[in-house]
């Protein structure tokens, strides 16, 4: 069967269209953005900064750079790593509560898929609530008590199994769990 000039032209066009079209699309796709620190690779995601430890994909809101100059205890580095028990604690009062809360509940979800490190969560003021209440007074070595809250410097400190994160502001709040998130699964040292 013979091609006449109208359906080859009509062929060409629709070719010319899709290739276009599909060269208009490529265009407009974001090339990946692939970071790394401490061996470990990164990929930017809809969803935060991806990296895999253990074999599960872990997620966070900031690079491991920039958090690193955020002040980290030696004391607390050593209760964090030797943990396998962690209580999580926090004000519900606190002015900034609703983003600890969201970050301490991220924090559990990560290091209970991607470690084999244990939350209890708690509050530091109880009144109300059905969790326990829990303070720096029921921290010990095997089981430390991690205390998130707001402040006037961002922080992590340590004294006898207790350790203190404090934010100085809401987005301080995820760069200071995400400091802990790192350290604890052993990506930063």
């Amino acid at each position: 069967m013979a091609l006449d000039k109208k359906t080859i032209m009509g062929l060409f066009i629709a070719a010319i269209m899709i290739l276009s079209v599909m060269g208009f699309a490529l265009t407009f796709s974001e090339p990946v953005e692939r970071l790394e620190y401490n061996d470990y690779k990164f990929v930017r995601t809809s969803q935060g900064l991806r990296t895999t430890i253990n074999d599960i994909h872990v997620y966070f809101v900031y690079f491991a750079r920039d958090v690193a100059d955020i002040p980290f205890d030696e004391g607390a580095k050593v209760a964090l790593d030797g943990a396998r028990v962690i209580w999580f604690a926090y004000d519900p009062n606190d002015i900034e509560a609703s983003a600890i809360a969201d970050a301490l509940y991220r924090m559990e979800d990560v290091l209970g898929t991607a470690s084999d490190q244990y939350v209890q969560r708690a509050l530091l003021d109880n009144t109300g609530y059905a969790l326990p209440q829990v303070s720096c007074i029921n921290a010990t070595a095997a089981v430390p008590v991690l205390i998130l809250q707001s402040g006037n410097e961002t922080k992590i400190e340590h004294k006898n199994g207790c350790i203190t994160a404090t934010a100085d502001r809401a987005q301080a709040v995820y760069q200071v769990s995400d400091r802990i998130l790192y350290q604890a699964l052993g990506v930063m040292k």
